[in-house]
């Protein structure tokens, strides 16, 4: 179940909400789209497994939003012990926008999305069954953590997948981390 947690622009929390519908609402404003999926999945299965367990999912995805391309990202806690994991992290912690919708749906584990919207952001941890639309153009940064582990369906318009438009805004290094 996701937590949404809302900040001032200063870090300071001012809310925090555990109930689906009452964070969709919080949301709206912002353009996210959250909802909870049932899991098709176990964890145990290969990558090409669960891309086909969830390709009917998959293909409406693809042709509501004119997807082209989806792929699963695995990520285990042996990632943070990599010589260049505070470089991978950091591209995604630093404040960025895509000119493409940033749709996510979690198979396993967690991860935090941050979106900074007017004067506030708005810290979403979702987890296994969260789909989670992340509007074009909207500021966010993602957070792993520093033990991450999740699987997750990501699409892309563009066959070259995930591209970043960094802000060069400092804001998230203001914020807990995940």
């Amino acid at each position: 179940m996701p937590v949404l947690k809302i900040y001032n622009e200063e870090a300071q929390l001012l809310e925090e909400i555990k109930d689906l519908n009452a964070i969709q609402e919080c949301l709206n404003p912002t353009g996210i789209v959250i909802e909870k999926w049932e899991s098709l999945a176990e964890t145990n299965l290969s990558n090409n497994e669960i891309l086909k367990l969830y390709e009917e999912k998959i293909n409406k995805i693809k042709g509501d939003y004119g997807f082209q391309a989806v792929d699963l990202v695995s990520i285990n806690p042996e990632v943070s012990e990599k010589e260049n994991f505070e470089i991978i992290r950091g591209k995604f912690l630093a404040e960025h926008t895509h000119l493409d919708d940033e749709i996510r749906y979690f198979i396993s584990g967690s991860g935090l999305f941050a979106v900074h919207h007017l004067d506030k952001v708005y810290a979403l941890i979702c987890s296994a069954g969260d789909f989670i639309n992340v509007p074009a153009n909207t500021l966010h940064w993602f957070d792993m953590g520093l033990k991450p582990e999740f699987k997750c369906l990501r699409f892309f318009t563009d066959e070259s997948g995930w591209v970043a438009h960094y802000t060069n805004n400092p804001i998230a290094s203001k914020f807990p981390p995940f």
